[in-house]
């Protein structure tokens, strides 16, 4: 169910209908534009720079040697599709008992090394918001180590109605963020769970902290703001396998 591709798309029309439509199963990864002809196509070019999409201009030949003799109209966009799961298919198909939940992580690195800690710690899914989430691009597989590929990516619309759905479904849903008191190792993660944790600028979402059931924080030997969102996740899920690797062996 779950694919990565690399491919070309030609054209004005159909990159622009990529860019404007979010709910497309499809990241851009990188626009090629003909270096004589991007004046013309300024307002779909910073659309894709408003994405954080890159864009480079390259001579008519490299355009026509991508294109393939297609009818391109000075432009060709390297994109990686993906198909992302709906996390109902996800619960009904499979045993899942560990959900991590990353809240507007738009940074690909990071995107991509929490996943590598994901999939080694045992999260069974990662769920994103459809917008405001980094795209699962080369930089961000490669930065996982594949992992991507491995571990189920579900990108929900209204994620505050799929974090309700999952508490009723039995999940607790815990924040970790470093403005409470809440030590990791006094929470209970053997049992059912959504982690949240939180964009790299802005933290966590009121709307979502109002129906956690707990929220956390990561022992600090020294006073300091905070830690990069992919060592927190790293931290985090260490305390998760600990605590199941303990109970196991009771």
């Amino acid at each position: 169910m779950k694919s990565n591709n690399n491919e070309l798309i030609y054209g004005i029309r159909a990159i622009e209908e990529i860019l404007n439509d979010p709910s497309k199963e499809k990241n851009i990864e990188k626009i090629f534009v003909d270096e004589k002809k991007h004046r013309s196509l300024s307002n779909l070019l910073n659309k894709a720079r408003e994405h954080k999409i890159s864009v480079q201009y390259v001579p008519e030949a490299k355009i026509e040697k991508l294109a393939k003799g297609k009818n391109h109209q000075g432009i060709v966009a390297h994109i990686i599709e993906v198909t992302y799961w709906k996390l109902s298919d996800l619960l009904h198909s499979k045993k899942i008992q560990l959900i991590l939940f990353l809240d507007r992580i738009t940074d690909v690195r990071n995107f991509g090394s929490i996943a590598r800690s994901a999939y080694a710690m045992g999260v069974d899914a990662i769920l994103i918001p459809s917008k405001d989430s980094a795209s699962i691009n080369s930089d961000a597989i490669k930065t996982s180590a594949g992992a991507l590929l491995k571990i189920p990516v579900c990108k929900e619309e209204n994620v505050l109605e799929t974090l309700q759905l999952l508490k009723k479904s039995g999940f607790q849903i815990i924040a970790c963020h470093e403005k409470t008191s809440k030590l990791i190792y006094e929470q209970d993660f053997t049992q059912p769970s959504v982690i949240i944790l939180g964009s790299e600028h802005n933290g966590i979402l009121k709307n979502y902290l109002s129906i956690c059931d707990s929220e956390v924080k990561i022992p600090m030997a020294k006073p300091f703001d905070s830690l990069n969102v992919s060592v927190s996740a790293g931290i985090v899920l260490y305390e998760v396998q600990r605590q199941k690797e303990v109970k196991s062996e009771k």
